[in-house]
């Protein structure tokens, strides 16, 4: 075996399930971001975990809120879905710019993704400074979701987006 960096590691464990992670800024604001750092963690109570970066500006939106969602979204977002990636909700209104319709969430402030397989609506309960990330554990106040939609996954890195099948 060969020693890796952390980013060979990530890449050659692809995919990993991507979603994009809305959040509301104190005018109430939505921001997507791109995430495959999101986990189930429990299924009684229902908790999920999404694990962010500390320079990003969703990060500040769910400290400040409380509430966030992960929308695992469909391939007909692959190309926008990149884009919210790349670039930072703190100078672009992502939604706007990509494309990206939103709906008005169940139970919590921030809009969801209207093109999601399935849909998180979350309410903050601990966070875990972990190194240059911060780790949000959340409880599932909502989820919902569309079985004919096709589910993106992240292969090298966050190089390209794809379904299972395009792999």
């Amino acid at each position: 075996m060969t020693d890796l960096t952390i980013g060979q590691a990530q890449r050659m464990t692809a995919p990993a399930p991507f979603a994009l992670l809305t959040s509301a800024d104190k005018e109430g604001k939505t921001n997507i971001m791109a995430v495959s750092w999101w986990t189930y963690l429990s299924n009684h109570p229902v908790k999920i975990g999404a694990c962010l970066s500390n320079k990003g500006y969703s990060g500040g939106n769910i400290r400040e809120g409380g509430e966030f969602a992960i929308c695992v979204v469909d391939e007909q977002l692959k190309d926008s879905a990149l884009q919210c990636g790349r670039c930072s909700g703190r100078s672009t209104d992502k939604a706007a710019e990509l494309g990206i319709e939103l709906a008005e969430a169940k139970m919590i402030s921030p809009k969801v993704v209207a093109a999601s397989k399935v849909v998180f609506e979350c309410k903050l309960s601990d966070m875990l400074e972990v190194g240059d990330h911060t780790f949000f554990v959340a409880d599932v106040v909502s989820a919902y979701g569309d079985d004919s939609k096709k589910q993106l996954f992240a292969y090298d890195g966050y190089g390209r987006l794809g379904t299972a099948a395009e792999g």
